[in-house]
């Protein structure tokens, strides 16, 4: 005979088996939305049926709060969720997390599977973002060399930032070719050195038409970039991963190169303010160094060692003064005993022997004579003012 059980126990095993089922546990379902009511807590109840069929469901007030549009009975939508059973009553429905008309549900249902997918790989974390220079000197862009986003990027930087280099990597921004494309451009700017940041762009257009910017390529390309990135897609409600994984998001492609180029003109604005900030603060210091040296001047330290300076040059004056005096008396000291030597000198200079009446007597050599004459020898004689030149006739030896 089989188990006797409660209604409750069969119910919570049913739900178990339910709750087990990972097929059950992301589902999403398309049908139309009958008896949709929200209540003041924000929770929402309806039921979502088709042609031959129909579901409860329930949508709880931390999902419902992300919806983007009003939700009505009537209504086609696609919904994600989980599906399980409901204890007390018995009944299975589905608990939704997301709701989407049924017009873009199918992408938006691709673009969270992705956007999930690569948010749990980190692609999205704030730790990988690259920081942008603050006065980049040459740029790359990636996009269609035929868009506005091109024209609009180069009409700021003309107007922004004059001096900054552009390099375009084309590529389609829109078709089933674009995300090779797109996947290749950025791949050759990040090659290139001197390249400091990329800006990855395209004008507005239809979700289509934006939808190759959510292809799981590109993402990752991006992800592995060198240099750092924005994305700037459609316009300001436009959405796409690319924009999560690069490490800026802009708007529109105007509002990229706003972000990426200083403006020269607040530059400009902030060097004159700099330089009025300096010479202030010089002048600031110079009007603080002259009130300290005032104050210094009034203080009775000051007056004292100015004092003690003039006692001490005064000193000075005089010492100066005696040493003067001093090298004047040993200077004509020195003159006299230079004029006694000198008187010494000239009275020994042979010189004066000869203006005496002496001569002097050199051989044939210039060497001086005094004895050992010999007839017949070639000699020179001296005299005060006269050369002779002579030879000796006879030697007589005379007895001093």
């Amino acid at each position: 005979m089989a188990e006797v059980l409660t209604v409750s126990a069969l119910n919570l095993y049913v739900k178990s088996l339910l709750d087990s089922d990972f097929n059950l546990s992301n589902i999403a379902l398309e049908g139309e939305l009958s008896n949709f009511k929200k209540y003041p807590s924000g929770h929402c109840y309806f039921t979502l049926k088709d042609s031959s069929s129909q579901i409860k469901g329930v949508m709880f007030s931390s999902y419902s709060r992300n919806l983007n549009f009003t939700p009505d009975s009537g209504m086609k939508v696609i919904v994600r969720g989980t599906v399980s059973l409901y204890e007390r009553d018995g009944a299975y429905q589905i608990y939704v997390t997301d709701m989407f008309r049924s017009g873009d549900g199918a992408y938006r249902i691709a673009f969270e599977r992705l956007k999930n997918k690569l948010e749990s790989e980190g692609l999205f974390s704030k730790e990988h973002k690259k920081k942008k220079p603050d006065y980049p000197f040459k740029i790359g862009i990636v996009t269609s060399p035929k868009g506005a986003a091109l024209h609009d990027i180069i009409s700021v930087v003309e107007r922004r930032f004059p001096c900054v280099e552009i390099l375009l990597s084309p590529c389609a921004v829109q078709g089933e070719s674009a995300p090779d494309t797109i996947v290749e451009a950025i791949k050759r700017l990040d090659a290139i050195d001197d390249v400091e940041l990329i800006i990855i762009t395209r004008g507005g257009g239809s979700k289509e038409d934006l939808w190759c910017f959510n292809d799981e390529k590109i993402a990752r390309r991006a992800y592995r970039c060198k240099k750092p990135t924005i994305s700037a897609i459609g316009h300001e409600i436009d959405v796409s991963i690319l924009d999560f994984v690069c490490d800026y998001r802009a708007a529109t492609p105007t509002r990229a190169a706003e972000m990426a180029l200083p403006d020269i003109y607040n530059l400009n604005m902030q060097v004159s303010g700099y330089e009025k900030i300096i010479s202030n603060s010089i002048k600031m210091k110079i009007d603080s160094g002259k009130l300290k040296l005032s104050e210094l001047k009034s203080s009775r330290g000051f007056k004292s060692f100015e004092n003690s300076l003039s006692e001490n040059s005064n000193k000075l004056s005089l010492l100066q003064t005696s040493f003067s005096n001093l090298i004047k008396n040993k200077i004509e000291y020195c003159k006299k005993d230079i004029i006694s030597y000198s008187d010494k000198i000239e009275n020994l200079s042979p010189m004066n022997n000869l203006k005496r009446g002496y001569s002097l007597i050199f051989d044939s050599e210039k060497n001086i004579i005094k004895s050992g004459f010999e007839k017949g020898d070639s000699i020179f004689v001296v005299t005060a003012d006269k050369e002779l030149d002579c030879t000796v006739n006879s030697v007589t030896d005379r007895k001093v």
